[in-house]
């Protein structure tokens, strides 16, 4: 077929100016060579027709079994026999006619002719030769023009030109989305192109694998990924692109055709990523000040480390210990876990340090920022409550999360053990001591006139208190160092037979009027043991005590502690028959006297005791005795401070006696130990006639452990038979000697159960 030669040309679509032949072939054609092919004549309805010197066609001018081929050699004929191929370099050029090649492959002849232009114009090795052949082609097929123009827009629309991945991070740096885009050469998304999308690092997409695929679409393409461990990841996106194939032909017309498509990378993007995130327990005390009794609450919220952020929904439960009894010196500087020291070490390691756990706590959270208030129980994992000791002291938590306890699901994401320190200050607190105070007026009736005193035996206080200034750190204030005792007296000012009426009542004093009057008040230390108050015994200023009854009616010590952070607040009580004196105004005649006797003095654990009370004088109609029997404690402890045997055991007096001895019940101590007796006449109302302090002579027994019984003497192995005679004799005299031994025995084991008693 002849071929006219026309110069590449710019068309109306605005393409660029044809390039020279000897920059066409040195530029454009790609150096991957494909294998020889052989043609056939182009099927009818791929061309149209135009005169140039004769007619000719423009067109598809040869195919294969698959492929179109278009000329890019004006003027020359067509070789059905091809060489091998070779790729034109891939760029605007080569995308779109990629792309109309294989987008209509099965066009009208108009289309299949605009796709032969745009081939000359573009690609043409003889662009002036071309040139008058355009004219004649565009002169006979006038819409052909039109059609060329929309194509190669078209195809500009079409045809790939890059592709895009872009991230973000949806939980943290643990999870996120990929969104793929293709775009065309004016950066527009298009659709129905392939492409494979791949992530290298840890990370995966949500179908579990490190790559998809699919085709774009009008909008961009968005993918779920997730974490699998710590560190970079690029994502990367291939893509397809159109491709034409070159065949030059010596001697004939120079053919392209649609070259396939090849993968092609687009632009990558690189991420941090982390699966793994660190929980944070912000711990409070709800109470800076827990009383004795009461229960220890701890507020535990959760977070996470700056720049983490918690999986979603994962629960986490932590575990708390509550360490109390602490004392002064031990509210060092905080002690911190090691970096990689777990909850069970950090434990374990505070035990050889002398600090067990008494109470536990657990709390369960789902997000950062939850709240819980958690109450101590007794026992890890228990129902009862956890209450504040008698005894004081201060106390401190420690909360972990323990990846040991974690679900499966909780470990994939938390590393190690994240543990807070001990003694940390938002995590102390003081719980206060609870005193006792027991106490007996030296006498419980008297004169005017008459000096008073009492005997005060207080207990429960720290040893070391009143040295403790307090810690700002921790928020605890300074112990207070004074107790008060002070003196009331209630009667008729006017008349002393009204003083009946003015009987203490009620736990606190009352305030003052003219039926009661607040005598006075003196310091004395807030520490344990006996305090003297009255008869010239000093305060705790050095200065002595006089207390001397003014008039009739009745007298009350009270001791009172005002509490502080270490102590709660503390008082006798106002009505407490022992505290209180009966003041008369002159003597009651035959004022009964008392003289107790325990029996025996000396025991052995889980043998009976008990005491006796001797009175000699007037008993007024309706008096009894009371006996008192505390548990046993060891020798030095401060008697009447812990718990009873016998409490307050009441036996009648026979009024009309002078003289009369009465008998308690009898007791057993479970333990060894001494025993204190207190035993006390009182009045038909409960007031306190006569008694003495614990720990007089003859009021105290000592329980003994019993001894470890004998052991059993091993028997003698038994002796040969004798041959004895008949008359019998040596088995008389065998019997004899055997009962002797007996006796001994036995005599000698009865001593020695009667030594020991």
């Amino acid at each position: 077929m002849n071929m006219v030669v026309f110069r590449r040309c710019q068309s109306a679509l605005g393409v660029a100016a044809v390039m020279a032949l000897a920059l066409v072939a040195s530029l454009v054609f790609a150096a991957m060579p494909a294998a020889a092919v052989t043609l056939s004549r182009a099927d009818a309805g791929t061309f149209l027709r135009y005169e140039h010197g004769g007619e000719q066609v423009i067109g598809v001018m040869a195919k294969d079994s698959t492929n179109n081929y278009y000329c890019i050699e004006s003027g020359e004929r067509v070789e059905y026999q091809l060489g091998e191929s070779v790729k034109l370099r891939d760029d605007d050029t080569a995308r779109r006619l990629g792309w109309l090649m294989d987008h209509y492959r099965d066009g009208t002849a108009a289309e299949h002719a605009a796709i032969a232009v745009l081939a000359h114009d573009l690609l043409d090795l003889k662009p002036d030769t071309w040139k008058s052949r355009r004219v004649s082609v565009m002169r006979d097929n006038p819409t052909l023009r039109r059609k060329v123009e929309q194509m190669w827009e078209e195809a500009g629309s079409n045809a790939p030109a890059n592709a895009t991945v872009t991230r973000t991070y949806a939980e943290g740096t643990r999870t996120g989305r990929v969104t793929v885009s293709v775009t065309n050469a004016q950066g527009k998304t298009i659709a129905g192109i392939k492409y494979a999308a791949t992530l290298n690092g840890p990370a995966v997409f949500a179908n579990g694998s490190a790559t998809v695929t699919g085709i774009s679409g009008a909008e961009p393409i968005v993918y779920s990924w997730k974490a699998t461990g710590e560190g970079e990841v690029k994502a990367s996106v291939a893509y397809d692109r159109k491709q034409v194939d070159v065949f030059a032909v010596a001697g004939g017309q120079d053919l392209v055709r649609y070259g396939g498509s090849s993968q092609v990378s687009g632009k990558a993007v690189n991420f941090s990523v982390r699966k793994e995130f660190v929980p944070t327990l912000g711990t409070a005390v709800a109470a800076k000040v827990v009383d004795a009794g009461q229960p220890v609450v701890d507020t535990v919220t959760s977070g996470v480390d700056d720049g983490d952020s918690w999986a979603s929904g994962l629960e986490l439960r932590a575990s708390g210990w509550y360490f109390d009894g602490l004392g002064v010196g031990d509210l060092s500087e905080p002690v911190m876990p090691g970096a990689d020291e777990t909850a069970k070490e950090f434990i374990a390691r505070l035990g050889t340090m002398g600090f067990r756990p008494s109470a536990y706590g657990e709390a369960s959270f789902t997000a950062p920022g939850q709240r819980v208030d958690v109450r101590a129980t007794a026992e890890p994992g228990g129902d009862a409550a956890y209450e504040a000791p008698r005894g004081g002291g201060f106390g401190t938590w420690v909360w972990a999360f323990e990846v040991e306890k974690l679900s499966d699901t909780a470990r994939q994401y938390i590393g190690k053990d994240v543990v807070s320190g001990f003694l940390e200050y938002t995590e102390t607190n003081s719980n206060r001591a609870r005193v006792s105070v027991e106490s007996t007026v030296t006498e419980h009736t008297g004169v005017v006139g008459s000096e008073l005193s009492d005997t005060i035996t207080v207990d429960g206080f720290p040893d070391d208190h009143g040295s403790f200034d307090g810690n700002v750190k921790l928020g605890i204030g300074a112990d207070r160092a004074m107790a008060q005792v002070s003196v009331w007296w209630a009667g008729d000012p006017n008349d002393s037979a009204g003083d009946e009426a003015y009987r203490p009542q009620g736990e606190t004093p009352p305030a003052e009027d003219s039926n009661h009057r607040l005598i006075g008040v003196w310091d004395y230390p807030a520490v344990n043991g006996r305090i003297r108050v009255g008869a010239g015994a000093p305060d705790a200023h050095g200065d002595p005590v006089h207390i001397v009854a003014e008039s009739p009616g009745w007298y009350v010590f009270v001791w009172s502690f005002d509490g502080d952070d270490r102590v709660m607040p503390a008082s006798s009580a106002y009505d407490d028959a022992w505290e209180r004196v009966r003041i008369w105004d002159v003597a009651r005649p035959r004022k009964p006297a008392l003289t107790t006797q325990v029996e025996p003095d000396i025991v052995r654990v889980d043998e009976p005791f008990r005491d006796t009370a001797r009175i000699v004088g007037d008993v007024p109609e309706g008096a009894y005795v009371t006996f008192t029997a505390y548990e046993a404690v060891e020798e030095g402890a401060v008697p009447g401070m812990n718990g009873v045997l016998l409490d307050e055991a009441r036996a009648e007096v026979d009024h009309t006696l002078f003289e009369q001895t009465i008998a308690s019940p009898q007791v057993r101590s479970p333990k060894a130990g001494l025993v204190y007796w207190r035993a006390s006449l009182r009045s038909r109302d409960g007031d306190v006639l006569v008694s003495h302090e614990l720990g007089v002579e003859g009021e105290t027994v000592t329980v003994e452990v019993p001894d470890d019984p004998p052991a059993e003497p091993k028997a003698d192995p038994e002796p040969e038979k004798p041959v004895l005679s008949h008359t019998g004799a040596g088995v008389v005299a065998i019997i004899v000697v055997g009962s002797g031994a007996a006796a001994a025995a036995i005599g000698a084991l009865a001593f020695r159960r009667r030594s020991r008693r």
